[in-house]
């Protein structure tokens, strides 16, 4: 709010005109000395009064940061948008690093609520994304990954686009923690030699969030993971959800992390294999597969999630990744109908949106309610999951390959 001091200096500066003004009109006539002061008045009066305005306008429009962002944070405050979150640092913890070592964070974003009387339910609702991004394997590819890619392994730069459009967006009265992806090692990596640290950021994060008054109220808390967020959370939650109290209503969305081990290609499981010694991966000891990549794969890792939690697996048929880590033909059905078959085997635990789709990742998407199968919009059958209380699950999938429809903006691609 504007302060008496900051509106009325302009206005006193005005009135006194500079003494060489008044000396110089004061040979003529008092007429053309009233008209002078007046149009000095006007030029010095107008401009100040623009000026207040466009500064009431600004902080009258704009969303102020919580009060807990720092200094140091301001950089992060870009946009009408982004002044909605904080960025809370883990220095805290030692082996929260990011693969240039720089210290990794998170963000929050409370709701909205000023207009619910109710305010006990102002905090109570929570949505978690973490993020992804592919991966490195070895010194060479992490390099390359730091040439072309260097957003994916720092805390310092934030992915403005991809973070905070699409979900976020539609989610205005749930607490958002959103996660950067820094440790390139599908958050599973503990390892000093190659700062490869997933797994210790994913931990240091709920460790720290044990002390937040916000999230002690927590009634629903949605686990969103994209891509590598994806294949994390099928890693690192089924023995942390363990830890929740039990009249917490948790949920787990995994968009476009749902990998198969898909038979005759041998690229995709090396790759894991290789990556995995690199990164001196964590595997939680509630996962005995063997061999330990399984433990990323959905169709596996979903049996070990408690049964009182509900998951939603979104995942295109035609995910160009996937088809890209295993080398696999893109026009070829086959990948596609062995998907199906893979989601089939976990559809008594799971609910399911399955478009034939051409992409990687739904949620960010500027158009992510508008995707649908037979006519059943991505957001209805979001709805729909989110209101089901029992274990009933919604399941869509486009077995035919001809029943759905997938918008495409040039700018939400990654």
């Amino acid at each position: 709010m504007m302060t008496s001091s900051e509106s009325s200096s302009p206005l006193s500066y005005s009135s006194t005109p500079s003494p060489e003004l008044i000396k110089i009109n004061s040979t003529h006539k008092s007429y053309h000395i009233e008209i002078g002061l007046t149009i000095l008045f006007l030029c010095l009066t107008i401009p100040s009064l623009l000026f207040l305005t466009l500064i009431y306008h600004r902080e009258t429009t704009s969303i102020s940061p919580t009060s807990t962002t720092t200094t140091a944070d301001s950089s992060f405050l870009k946009s009408s948008f982004q002044k909605n979150f904080y960025r809370k640092s883990l220095w805290n913890y030692s082996h929260a690093r990011c693969m240039d070592d720089s210290i990794a964070s998170y963000y929050i974003r409370l709701a909205n609520n000023n207009n619910n009387n109710n305010n006990n339910n102002n905090n109570s609702y929570w949505l978690i994304y973490f993020d992804g991004g592919w991966f490195c394997y070895s010194k060479e590819s992490c390099n390359l990954r730091r040439l072309y890619s260097p957003n994916l392994m720092t805390s310092n730069n934030l992915n403005e686009k991809n973070s905070f459009i699409g979900i976020f967006s539609s989610f205005k009265q749930y607490n958002i923690i959103y996660v950067p992806y820094c440790s390139s090692d599908l958050w599973s990596g503990s390892s000093n030699k190659t700062h490869s640290h997933g797994s210790d950021i994913f931990h240091a994060i709920f460790d720290d969030l044990k002390i937040d008054k916000n999230f002690q109220k927590a009634k629903q808390i949605i686990f969103t993971g994209f891509s590598a967020g994806g294949l994390g959370l099928l890693l690192n939650l089924p023995s942390l959800l363990k830890q929740f109290p039990t009249h917490i209503d948790l949920r787990v969305i995994i968009d476009s992390g749902w990998f198969i081990d898909y038979p005759g290609s041998i690229n995709g499981i090396s790759k894991i294999n290789e990556a995995m010694i690199y990164w001196n991966t964590q595997i939680p000891s509630s996962c005995q597969l063997k061999p330990q990549y399984k433990c990323f794969l959905g169709s596996e890792a979903i049996r070990l999630f408690p049964s009182r939690v509900s998951i939603l697996v979104i995942q295109s048929l035609f995910d160009q990744t996937q088809l890209h880590l295993d080398k696999l033909n893109t026009h070829s059905n086959d990948f596609s109908l062995k998907l199906i078959e893979n989601l089939r085997q976990s559809s008594n635990r799971i609910s399911i949106f399955a478009p034939a789709c051409s992409i990687h990742g739904f949620l960010f998407r500027s158009l992510w309610p508008q995707f649908d199968i037979e006519q059943r919009t991505l957001a209805s059958v979001l709805n729909a999951w989110l209101k089901r209380k029992k274990r009933t699950h919604v399941q869509l999938i486009d077995h035919h390959f001809d029943s759905s429809f997938c918008p495409q903006r040039d700018d939400d691609e990654i």
